[in-house]
This record gives C-alpha cells, sequence and structure tokens, in this order.
C-alpha cells in the first residue's frame, strides 16, 4: 500500500556486508567468490544485482528448477542471515508503519535490556521456497506486520507487484471510497456506509486487496471518517476562511492545523497507521 523509498541509501553497505560473508564448508570462501563459481552463468547476473536490484528486475532473474537445492543451501535466510539482516534494517532505515496494509505501527524500540527491538517482521515478497536464489535480494524484503506477513500472505503469492518496486503505485490507482447506505445521504454511523478500495481502470491490485483483507481489517476504521466527517462539518469552507482572516494564515495553513499537514504531503504517509484512507477521504471532502 506504502511505496518504499529508502532502499537505495542502504544498497552499497548492503552488499559489501552480506556478499563478504564466509563459508566453511567451501574453504572459507565468501557468497561472492562462490556465486562467481557456481551461479553466476546460470542466472546471467553478478551478485550485486541479485542483492540490489529493484524488484522489477529481480522478476526477470529465472532460476532452473535442477539447480534449487544447491542455490537453497547457499542461500539460507533462515540460518546464516535472519538476524544479521534484520540488524541492518533496525540500524540503518527508518521504518514507522506496515508497508503492506498501513494500519499497524511496526516502528523501531528500545526493549527493558537495553537493545533495540522491531516491531515488524521482513516478509519475503517472492517466498523463498519457490524463489531460492531471492532469499537474500533486498528488494524482496517488505518490513511488515505480523497480520500482514504470518496470518494473512504467509506463503501466497500477491503477483508481480510489490511495495519495493519502482513501478509499484497503489496510492495513485487505488482510493478509498465511501457509499452510503441510508436514504437521507447522510453518514453518522459505521452502518450509514460502506468502506471500499477502489482500483482506477485497472486489476493490478486486486490480489494484493484480497490477500491482505484490506477491505474487511479497514472497515473496523469507518469511525475514523466518521470523525473526518463530523470535523469537516464543523469547519466548512466558509469557517475556514473565517479562522484565516482571524490567524492571518491562508487557507492551506488552517486547513493543515484543524486537519493534520501529513494529509498534505504524500510522502510522510508511511509516517502514521491510517494516512492513506485519511487522506483519501481528506480529498473526499475537499479538504485536499
Amino acid at each position: 500500500m506504502i511505496k518504499v523509498t529508502d532502499y537505495q541509501k542502504i544498497e552499497t553497505l548492503y552488499y559489501d556486508d552480506i556478499s563478504q560473508r564466509k563459508y566453511q564448508k567451501y574453504e572459507n570462501k565468501t557468497l561472492e567468490e562462490i556465486y562467481q563459481e557456481k551461479f553466476e552463468k546460470m542466472l546471467g547476473c553478478d551478485l550485486r544485482t541479485l542483492l540490489c536490484s529493484p524488484f522489477d528486475v529481480l522478476l526477470n532473474i529465472k532460476l532452473p528448477e535442477e539447480n534449487k537445492d544447491e542455490i537453497t543451501e547457499i542461500f539460507n535466510y533462515q540460518g546464516k542471515y535472519q538476524k544479521h539482516i534484520s540488524d541492518i534494517f533496525k540500524e540503518h532505515l527508518e521504518i514507522h508503519t506496515c508497508f503492506y496494509c498501513n494500519i499497524d505501527f511496526i516502528n523501531i524500540f528500545k526493549a527493558t535490556n537495553k537493545k533495540f527491538k522491531s516491531g515488524y517482521t521482513l516478509d519475503h515478497v517472492k517466498n523463498k521456497n519457490e524463489y531460492p536464489h531471492l532469499a537474500l535480494s533486498l528488494y524482496n524484503f517488505v518490513p511488515a506486520c505480523y497480520i500482514c506477513n504470518s496470518k494473512l500472505k504467509k506463503e501466497k503469492d500477491i503477483g508481480d507487484v510489490s511495495p519495493t518496486s519502482s513501478t509499484f503505485d497503489f496510492n495513485k490507482q487505488v482510493t478509498f471510497k465511501t457509499f452510503m447506505q441510508n436514504d437521507n445521504l447522510q453518514i453518522e454511523e459505521p452502518k450509514d456506509f460502506t468502506l471500499l478500495l477502489k482500483e482506477d481502470f485497472t486489476d493490478v491490485y486486486e490480489k494484493y486487496i484480497d490477500v491482505f483483507e484490506l477491505d474487511g481489517r479497514y472497515a473496523y476504521h469507518k469511525t475514523k471518517v466518521i470523525e473526518m466527517i463530523n470535523k469537516r462539518k464543523s469547519y466548512p469552507d466558509s469557517r475556514i476562511k473565517e479562522l484565516a482572516a482571524l490567524t492571518q494564515k491562508t487557507h492551506e495553513e488552517v486547513k493543515q492545523d484543524l486537519f493534520g499537514a501529513y494529509l498534505y504531503d504524500a510522502d510522510d504517509l508511511h509516517k502514521r497507521p491510517l494516512s492513506k484512507l485519511t487522506r483519501d477521504i481528506a480529498k473526499e471532502l475537499g479538504l485536499v
């Protein structure tokens, strides 16, 4: 739902670290050396391309079926790499909410033992059992909440879409919309409307929405929509105009004060839960 935009700043660090991990079983050679000897020709790309290319590029790297077992052993995420990669994310990335659903905070925090822990799990977009050659690829990881990763997605395929893809445009293509159920065309209680995600002109994200049960999960948050509607009733454009004159601020500045500055900056959507929902409804109410 929310696009990942800051992996580029850790690509070099990530590659330099992961590629130099050594294997006693292979005469203490590094992953880079083993890959060059055994897999580079087979996969048709160097190790940096495999580890640090955008998700779109990863989709074009194919692994012959007969080589799955060997590369599964070398690219063993859960054995040699899981904690290490998690530490890289914790130390070098700023993560706030689940990129899949934007419902929960998954931020890093300091535990009582003074160590930093994360509220997220790292999901493999393309699961590591079927795509073992992508088990260590940076752009195949999405920081996600436990619900999205472990209870809903699991090993399911969400198609060729990922928040780490350069073409991921869920925020533009898919919009939260309210559909009123009562005869008076008024929204006062959750039962008065249906809240659904609607995709414009394509069905690229249909499977994504279904796998993460987004319509059902967001129905619980209808009260957030009602709060915004009631606040909008209290502050129509005429009232906002009065406040702008009184405070000597622009109309936009007053709206930011009343409804939240983050609604007006799409780049900040990842910082707060339910921010896409709030922004979409703000557009429907004529606030953005």
